[in-house]
């Protein structure tokens, strides 16, 4: 676990437990429980993330009592100290528990920094802030390493590394004809002539007596030769020469597989860059088949957060935030405008493209508690949540100040933060 950070966040004043060496023992083991059942589940740490970060969240919070219910597996007592809901201890460990998920996949930390970076901006922190900007710091770090690796260029020529091929146990024993058995042939090849009654001077002009010497002194000689060569036979086992082969060729496949891996990797980035400079070039949506001049400015940062997380890969650089923002600016013309939520929402219920960027939008499985801005906006567009409903769900005051860009990359971040976690 890392034990830094707990105590960076007990040092914070985020939480007092005092002196007691066996409330931080039983703190430690409720976040080891915790990160068991996150690991479990990807999908739960948009909602957990979003609870650690708010200081007002709600006493009824669905999370707050899952975590409740782990701390009192070890700290029975907690009650007894705290009677009113202690949410900043078990803010404190959720907090533990993301950071050590963070550290350990990039893909968690990844999931944790894009729902955590969209609610920061809002999120009305106290003593804690300094530890969650630590938090945010290093996972941001650890998946921008994570989507850069994902997302590079190969520079250098590929090369085929293979060993050589080598048959080191090939052993053949020592292999010699018998020469008593050439001797044997030759000699009853003679045996043949004598039966004739020629002498053997006169039986080798006769025709008889050849055939009848070759047969024999043939069939001797091949039955010498056959023998030695079955000891040659028998000398050599056939994997002394099939594992060098095999094991030569799987290490060459292994070779060819990881070069044409990264030859691959690379093709697919330079298509990635190409394609998105072509989206933001042309300002065409491919979703809707029309260009986005002919959206309204309410509508772009949904529709251009949606379409965008639809030619993408889950795992991206934030280089990529940043070409929806300039590609967003070309449109607006005007960087940095503000607008509140509840006039942002008050304006997509008017739009003649309500129901076409609904249909874009993924389905959410309604459910209490904390949820993101996006997953709101989904539920108002589907009539299924009131605009007096936004601060409760998402934490955001109504009157909160968004700027346009920034609404785009959130809804951006949501939609890739959905795909990554989903099971």
């Amino acid at each position: 676990m890392e034990g830094n950070f707990l105590q960076s966040t007990l040092k914070s004043g985020l939480f007092d437990i005092g002196d007691s060496d066996e409330r931080l023992k039983w703190l430690q083991q409720s976040v080891i429980a915790l990160v068991k059942l996150l690991k479990k589940d990807n999908s739960l740490l948009p909602n957990y993330s979003l609870v650690a970060l708010d200081p007002n969240i709600s006493d009824k919070e669905p999370v707050l009592i899952e975590v409740e219910e782990i701390v009192t597996k070890y700290w029975t007592a907690l009650r007894g100290k705290y009677p009113d809901m202690p949410r900043n201890i078990h803010r404190g460990v959720i907090l533990n528990a993301l950071m050590q998920l963070g550290s350990e996949d990039p893909v968690a930390a990844r999931i944790i920094y894009l729902t955590s970076s969209n609610f920061f901006p809002y999120a009305k922190l106290g003593k804690e802030k300094d530890i969650i900007h630590t938090l945010l710091t290093e996972l941001g770090e650890i998946s921008e390493t994570h989507a850069v690796e994902e997302w590079s260029l190969i520079e250098e020529e590929p090369k085929l590394r293979i060993g050589a091929l080598k048959i080191s146990d090939l052993k053949v024993n020592d292999i010699s004809i018998d020469k008593e058995k050439i001797k044997a042939a030759i000699s009853s090849g003679i045996q043949a002539q004598s039966t004739s009654g020629h002498s053997i001077r006169h039986g080798l002009h006769e025709p008889s007596f050849q055939a009848e010497y070759i047969n024999k002194t043939s069939e001797g000689l091949s039955k010498a030769f056959n023998s030695a060569f079955t000891d040659l036979n028998t000398s050599l086992k056939p994997t002394s020469i099939e594992e060098p082969i095999n094991k030569f060729f799987t290490s060459f496949k292994k070779a060819l597989d990881e070069n044409l891996k990264a030859s691959f990797a690379s093709i697919l980035a330079v298509e990635r860059r190409s394609k998105l400079l072509w989206w933001k070039e042309t300002l065409y949506s491919p979703s809707l088949k029309k260009s986005y001049r002919e959206v309204s400015k309410p509508i772009l940062p949904i529709l251009m957060g949606s379409d965008l997380n639809d030619q993408v890969a889950k795992i991206t650089p934030i280089s990529v935030d940043y070409l929806l923002r300039d590609t967003l600016l070309i449109l607006i013309e005007k960087k940095g405008e503000k607008m509140k939520f509840a006039d942002f929402l008050n304006s997509l219920p008017k739009d003649s493209t309500k129901s076409e960027i609904t249909n874009r939008l993924p389905e959410i499985n309604e459910s209490d508690g904390r949820i993101t801005v996006t997953d709101f906006i989904i539920l108002f567009l589907n009539d299924k949540a009131k605009l007096k409903d936004f601060t409760e769900r998402t934490g955001i005051k109504q009157d909160d100040e968004v700027i346009i860009e920034d609404l785009a990359v959130a809804i951006f971040h949501d939609l890739l933060t959905k795909r990554l976690s989903s099971k």
